[in-house]
């Protein structure tokens, strides 16, 4: 098995790995008790749209700063002491509602702060990885990842759905509490250490704002990275934004909350098989076509789950858009990481956050106030047609990526014209 997966060879990439399937499993059964607990107070698709922004806003709001500081701090400590901030508010909102007096607005506020340690994590966790495994090991170790976090969709939303039915949304959040923790000892066993800056080098922490800045200046100047940027945003704001628009379809077709469960675990069965499949891929020719078919493979799946008249043709779509987003990704991450040099790679990965989460987090608050007027078809199908135009027409327009599609890496240069 480490053969054919041979990031996992790396003892501190394992452990990583197991940490990624950890809070990943917390994050997607938080994910799906908050989105059903806020429609169940509120009967308002418009209303889980924004518990759904307050927790990816952050990405927005803070992912550049979280990114300049992952390049000048201890990525591992920074990590665990987020994380550690997690499994309080995650807690917390356990408390509240076993409490009986949740409300909408504590909700709310708690996944700001769920989402800020979020954003946290996630460069810190992003820019570690390089520095565990090789980098011809590098695409199988962001493969990798990415089928922990997908098949925690399945693992997690299952868990977390058997307990929303059962005994209600407060122990999905402490389930959710309890993952995290395990995550963060996993993150406590990774033996690596930064090599020491010395003290004459360290910069003044007034100098992070020019920092970010020196990140975003890289990103938009080479033409590599601000493409597989800018791609990366129209795809996640028009295939990726749906997460407040499933408890309405799932009513739509006329299903409840064990329906809702279906759809979200669908995503993560589709994305484990895609990230699985990516992460044995060998020949780097052959990622271009799985880019490209991924691609417009995640603007057809939005279509066939916009137009579902039953659950089955619903938990179907989902699947197929769990596989194409998810392998899209990686391969959008993969790329970034192998051109971004180590120094920049916190602050251009805060970037690639930013921008994914971001476009999801406003795209889903727009969506959901729109889904209590127009309903919720239009804004799957309408979208998907979208993206798919999006991608066909930078195909047709940029040479750099017809070099990509073909050879399945980019120019070893500053870009193509």
């Amino acid at each position: 098995m480490l053969a054919r997966m041979p990031a996992l060879q790396s003892a501190d990439y394992r452990r990583l790995f197991y940490n990624t399937v950890l809070a990943a499993a917390a994050r997607w059964a938080l994910m799906l008790a908050r989105g059903w607990l806020v429609f169940e107070l509120t009967d308002s698709t418009g209303a889980v749209g924004i518990v759904t922004f307050a927790g990816m806003a952050p990405f927005l709001v803070l992912g550049p700063l979280f990114g300049g500081l992952a390049d000048r701090l201890d990525r591992r400590r920074m990590a665990i002491g987020a994380a550690s901030l997690g499994v309080i508010f995650s807690g917390a909102l356990g408390v509240l509602v076993i409490a009986d007096v949740v409300a909408t607005w504590q909700v709310v506020l708690l996944a700001v702060f769920q989402g800020t340690t979020m954003a946290m994590v996630a460069p810190a966790q992003e820019s570690l990885m390089p520095s565990l495994v090789p980098r011809e090991h590098l695409l199988n170790a962001v493969a990798l990842s990415g089928l922990a976090r997908h098949a925690s969709r399945i693992v997690g939303p299952l868990a977390g759905g058997a307990l929303l039915a059962t005994l209600g949304a407060g122990s999905v959040f402490f389930l959710s509490a309890g993952l995290l923790l395990f995550a963060v000892v996993q993150l406590w066993r990774i033996r690596w250490r930064p090599a020491p800056t010395p003290t004459s080098t360290r910069q003044p922490l007034g100098r992070l704002g020019g920092e970010v800045a020196e990140g975003m200046r890289y990103a938009w100047q080479d033409r590599r990275v601000r493409l597989v940027l800018s791609l990366l945003g129209a795809h996640c704001g028009l295939t990726m934004a749906f997460d407040s628009l499933l408890p309405r379809l799932a009513t739509d077709i006329g299903g409840g909350s064990t329906t809702f469960t279906a759809m979200i675990v669908g995503i993560g069965v589709g994305a484990l098989i895609g990230t699985l499949a990516l992460s044995q891929l060998r020949q780097e020719a052959m990622r271009g076509s799985v880019f490209a078919a991924t691609g417009l493979g995640s603007g057809l799946a939005m279509i066939i789950l916009g137009l579902a008249q039953t659950p089955a043709v619903a938990v179907i779509g989902a699947a197929l858009a769990g596989g194409t987003q998810a392998t899209y990704m990686a391969i959008s991450a993969t790329l970034i990481q192998t051109i971004v040099p180590d120094h920049l790679r916190g602050r251009v990965m805060s970037l690639y956050l930013m921008l994914a989460a971001g476009h999801m987090a406003f795209m889903n608050l727009g969506f959901g106030f729109f889904a209590d007027g127009t309903g919720v078809r239009v804004l799957m199908v309408g979208p998907g047609v979208i993206w798919v135009g999006v991608f066909l027409l930078a195909t047709v327009t940029r040479t750099d990526l017809r070099y990509l599609l073909r050879r399945g890496a980019f120019v070893p240069a500053k870009g193509v014209a």
